[in-house]
């Protein structure tokens, strides 16, 4: 399952909820989508307020049932995932790659992206180390999901010896 929203508290006295949305897909939260939630669960109705989106959820119709919710995540199956453009890849395909540099030095393993303003940060961790790299085609050459590879440039390893 891929989380695509996560409850941040209730929106009125008549079930409603206030989530932050985990996806680009905003359409994921129109009326009528199933999300995953304990169960599947159903969008009754929906408004985008950014950095939010407001909506009802089918059966929660109280305050105190939707509060209940506070903090929990709404779910899609990754079959169900939209297909992406050629070099943008979701987040959790990435986790668990190696990441090698160009000259073949191994900087370990991905294990986070950063969600940043101007591009995201793939951390590489080998142990205690952890290397930073700006998810920016200067920096990341190549990505090999089937190969379970990240080649990165040479040059983010000149920069952390400074």
């Amino acid at each position: 399952m891929i989380r695509v929203g996560r409850v941040v508290t209730a929106f009125g006295v008549k079930g409603a909820l206030k989530v932050h949305p985990l996806t680009d897909f905003m359409d994921r939260f129109d009326p009528g989508s199933e999300l995953e939630m304990d169960g599947p669960q159903r969008v009754e109705w929906s408004k985008v307020r950014p950095p939010n989106v407001l909506l009802k959820l089918e059966g929660v119709d109280d305050r105190a049932s939707a509060e209940g919710l506070r903090g929990r995540f709404l779910e899609v199956a990754e079959d169900s995932l939209h297909p992406l453009d050629p070099g943008q890849y979701y987040h959790h395909q990435l986790l668990g790659l190696n990441v090698v540099s160009a000259a073949g030095v191994d900087l370990g393993t991905l294990t986070a992206v950063l969600e940043r303003p101007a591009n995201d940060v793939w951390v590489a961790s080998a142990g205690v180390v952890e290397h930073l790299i700006p998810a920016i085609s200067e920096a990341v050459l190549g990505v090999d999901l089937a190969g379970g590879r990240v080649t990165v440039a040479d040059w983010l390893l000149a920069v952390e010896d400074v």
